[in-house]
């Protein structure tokens, strides 16, 4: 199969610094605020961007696919190391797009950081992220990193007030804004996934939602509903964290990711009110204080998973009221 350009370049490139590679669909307003947002980070100039445009998946998205990819041939440099656009001959899917990505990124970098089409970054955010794939390239246990926290829950909890570090571990892995490192990559089957021995063992179930924040009630769920590897990729790897005894790095405070795309434009089509998902940042430091004592005590872990599911829980409710409101309203 030919290389693109994009391709080719990659493949040749030298770098100091983590490259970013984001995936743009077919939103041109949200993909257009991700790259001006990541633009002004105080890194951006150090940092090379790859940005894989993905190709239609039916008719109904061949308009937006074509303004995205319009809006990426008109880019100039931004103010990156470098820019790359990367196109899809074929709809790869989110998942798809991932694995294509970290086939081609890793044959230059060992390791990367990866964005979606509506997470806006703060100005730290590629501090924060090179730091924390320097401190932990070493240490086994873990296996990404995310920048997105639940800074409303964060700051109201007790149990964070006295805790002493910058970042939390958890088996919840998080997509809005990660990094991972080729020899974790290397690791995981994206393709294939047992989740008999978690879904018909209740010890697992509770050890592990409390312990992954209840991202892995997720997983038992899908299991009846015939959910696919690609419909949830996100909780998939958090299942792969559990099982392998991995975990993710967290921020513990504030964060350096929001998604803005919740506004039923998106896959999910979700539509939350702001401050759920798309907070107003507040003041993340530049440079956190890491460590490698990985807490996974139980209490600890409940205490926090629980206020983080209320948090989410609010924004739902909020959302099925709203809808309800309009459908009166409208009917």
């Amino acid at each position: 199969m030919s290389k693109t350009i994009g391709e080719r370049e990659l493949e040749d490139k030298t770098y100091s610094y983590a490259p970013v590679c984001i995936i743009a669909y077919n939103r041109v307003d949200k993909i257009k605020k991700t790259i001006e947002c990541l633009a002004k980070n105080t890194l951006a100039d150090k940092t090379d961007v790859y940005v894989f445009a993905d190709a239609p998946k039916n008719d109904k998205a061949i308009k937006g696919v074509q303004e995205v990819r319009e809006y990426l041939d008109s880019l100039k440099g931004l103010g990156f190391q470098s820019l790359h656009i990367i196109k899809a001959e074929k709809n790869l899917g989110i998942l798809g797009s991932i694995m294509r990505y970290g086939e081609l990124i890793f044959k230059q970098y060992d390791c990367f950081i990866g964005l979606e089409d509506d997470i806006q970054t703060h100005p730290y955010f590629l501090s924060y992220m090179n730091d924390a794939l320097a401190y932990y390239r070493d240490n086994k246990q873990v296996m990404a990193v995310t920048a997105f926290t639940h800074q409303i829950a964060n700051t109201k909890s007790k149990t964070l007030q006295n805790y002493p570090y910058d970042v939390l571990f958890s088996y919840a892995f998080h997509s809005w804004g990660w990094g991972m490192w080729r020899d974790r990559w290397e690791q995981i089957d994206w393709i294939h996934s047992d989740i008999s021995w978690y879904v018909c063992n209740p010890k697992h179930w509770f050890r592990g939602a409390i312990l992954s924040w209840f991202h892995l009630v997720a997983i038992r769920s899908s299991s009846s509903r015939g959910y696919t590897i690609g419909d949830l990729w996100d909780v998939h790897l958090s299942h792969i964290l559990y099982r392998e005894n991995k975990v993710c790095v967290w921020p513990s405070q504030f964060s350096y990711t929001r998604n803005f795309g919740f506004d039923g434009t998106g896959v999910h089509k979700f539509n939350f009110e702001s401050g759920v998902v798309d907070f107003e940042f507040a003041t993340p430091k530049e440079h956190l204080r890491f460590t490698n004592e990985i807490n996974l005590s139980k209490w600890f872990h409940f205490k926090i998973g629980l206020r983080y599911a209320m948090v989410w829980s609010f924004g739902f409710v909020k959302m099925f009221k709203n809808k309800i409101l309009k459908g009166i309203k409208n009917g």
